[in-house]
């Protein structure tokens, strides 16, 4: 648990710039355990096109995260999954996959594919972000 709790302060504390520990982890292991736990995080439950909004959030959230850990230093795993996240996130935006339901018939097949990939992928990657981080329960 001492471990855990470091590795998650010393992840989180350049983030914030300021304010205490338990701060800084509250806003972004908050941020990353509401999208793991949602119904289109870790439970997988969803179409692509039901899914679009949670996706644009993990975008939006990894985004910051990144931006905010340029420069310094982080735990190898997560510097690894970082440019995975963003990648997933990107490929789903690029497919339109906001406009693929499952039984979408102005969707090709192959986007439908390409989209549910990458739905899958971000769920993978955000996955990999909440253990390798070990975000708290």
């Amino acid at each position: 648990m001492i471990k855990r709790t470091l590795l998650v302060i010393s992840l989180l504390l350049p983030l914030t710039a300021c304010g205490e520990a338990p701060a800084a982890c509250d806003h972004q292991c908050g941020r990353i355990r509401v999208l793991f736990t949602a119904p289109c995080g870790s439970q997988h439950s969803g179409t692509p096109a039901d899914c679009a909004g949670w996706v644009t959030e993990v975008g939006t959230m990894t985004r910051e995260l990144d931006g905010s850990l340029r420069g310094k230093h982080v735990q190898e795993d997560v510097s690894e999954v970082l440019p995975r996240l963003l990648t997933s996130v990107h490929d789903f935006e690029e497919h339109h996959c906001a406009d693929v339901g499952v039984d979408n018939v102005s969707s090709t097949d192959l986007q439908q594919s390409k989209c549910n990939e990458a739905l899958i992928a971000t769920r993978g990657d955000l996955g990999s972000l909440y253990f390798s981080a070990d975000v708290p329960d």
